[in-house]
């Protein structure tokens, strides 16, 4: 490593950052996304590695708000754009890369890290675990059929049930929809702020190439002059020999409310001339399936990992996020990567859900990797699970169901944005 230079990039050296990034997964970047790479790449917090001059290794992360359990609000780092250039693999660079971005991380007084993993088996020898999931789903339109809502009693009570659903432009699509997610997020642990060049990617370019904007439709649900829920989708063949057969390719729905979800979901589900809707990753608890007569119509097409958390400071992390039991757990940490993270903390959650953490000597009821932890971190993942498969070592019997009651969520976590 010692002919090689670690350092963040300067303005000119954009385009070379966003060549190796893309080269490593196989692609190009076209105008535009390039000219959002350079709007929003923040210099300072990019890291490059330079052979003789060409940039061959990267990554950079960017603050952002994330929703914690306890639905109270966080600012995370998003690390985004790790790559390392196929002629220069099995060097060392990346561990180099995530040793001095968590040394970063941690001189900011940033206790908590999340990215996406472009493979499952890197990132935990770095203490990042898998801690939201999401699924694919499929749905065969051709049988499907939807129940009718059960009435109840506010059903006649003005405005209720009054809502549209109607197409608009990318114009008002690109003006309304960040409003409605931002409203979303703060609504379900696990979800991100969206910075603006991912909603170009959403949305589309109108004058871009493949599957752009020209080929995708804007929907929403309006009532009473608001906004309420959105989805982005196309239409395009299941088979390209066969251009009748046809599907519906939901690129993503947010919604506010259960009328707004159902009177969405019914739309796309009786889009003419198409005989499947297929969605991207969607929450593992999708309420879809109990708005079909017959639930089999629809199917689970993949199932993954979303988000990885890794906990830069222990204490902090654990004191940011919010708890359902007033209970102690006394939790001992083994991270090798981070050794400052070493060590013994008793977590005291008082009736409020807040939680106080302090470093101590006293035995400890569980005792976990630091990556461990990160997949529990926002109560999508088991203590339980974990301990049965060795993962968790349960020290004082019971302390896993404890931590399990302790850190719960009402729903899984999800993550929306990619980045």
């Amino acid at each position: 490593m010692t002919d090689f230079e670690l350092r963040p990039i300067e303005i000119h050296e954009i385009n070379a950052f966003a060549s190796c990034q893309a080269a490593a997964f196989g692609g190009r970047y076209t105008p535009d996304k390039l000219e959002s790479l350079a709007e929003e790449l923040q210099l300072d917090r990019s890291l490059a590695f330079f052979d003789s001059g060409d940039l061959v290794a990267t990554t950079s992360s960017y603050v952002v708000p994330m929703t914690l359990p306890g639905l109270v609000r966080c600012k995370v780092a998003a690390v985004t754009d790790v790559s390392v250039a196929p002629t220069h693999r099995r060097r060392g660079m990346l561990t180099s890369m995530m040793r001095r971005q968590l040394d970063d991380l941690r001189s900011a007084n940033e206790p908590l890290a999340v990215l996406f993993a472009s493979e499952g088996g890197i990132y935990g020898r770095y203490g990042y675990g898998p801690a939201t999931f999401g699924a694919r789903y499929v749905v065969d339109k051709r049988p499907a059929r939807l129940l009718t809502p059960v009435a109840t009693p506010t059903d006649s009570s003005p405005g209720c049930g009054s809502g549209s659903v109607r197409l608009v432009e990318l114009d008002q699509a690109a003006e309304a929809f960040p409003a409605v997610y931002g409203a979303y997020v703060p609504t379900r642990v696990g979800e991100l702020d969206r910075p603006h060049g991912e909603w170009a990617e959403l949305l589309g370019n109108p004058n871009g190439a493949g599957e752009d904007a020209r080929h995708r439709f804007y929907v929403c649900y309006e009532q009473a002059g608001r906004i309420e829920g959105y989805a982005v989708y196309r239409v395009a063949a299941v088979d390209p020999a066969d251009h009748w057969r046809r599907a519906v390719f939901l690129e993503e729905m947010c919604s506010l409310g259960d009328e707004s979800y159902t009177s969405l979901w019914r739309y796309l589900l009786g889009i003419d001339l198409t005989e499947e809707l297929r969605t991207r990753s969607r929450p593992v608890d999708e309420p879809l399936r109990y708005l079909l007569e017959d639930q089999r119509h629809l199917r689970m097409a993949s199932w993954g990992d979303r988000t990885w958390v890794r906990l830069v400071d222990v204490a902090q992390a654990l004191a940011r996020r919010r708890y359902e039991e007033e209970a102690t757990l006394v939790i001992e940490v083994e991270d090798p990567f981070c050794p400052w993270n070493d060590g013994r903390f008793r977590l005291s959650v008082d009736r409020g859900g807040v939680g106080t953490v302090e470093r101590v000597n006293a035995a400890p009821d569980l005792a976990l990797p630091v990556e461990a932890l990160g997949a529990v971190y926002l109560g999508g993942v088991p203590f339980a699970g974990m301990a049965e498969v060795g993962r968790i070592a349960e020290c004082t019997e019971g302390a896993a169901r404890r931590a399990d009651r302790m850190f719960s969520v009402r729903r899984p976590p999800f993550c929306t944005t990619n980045f």
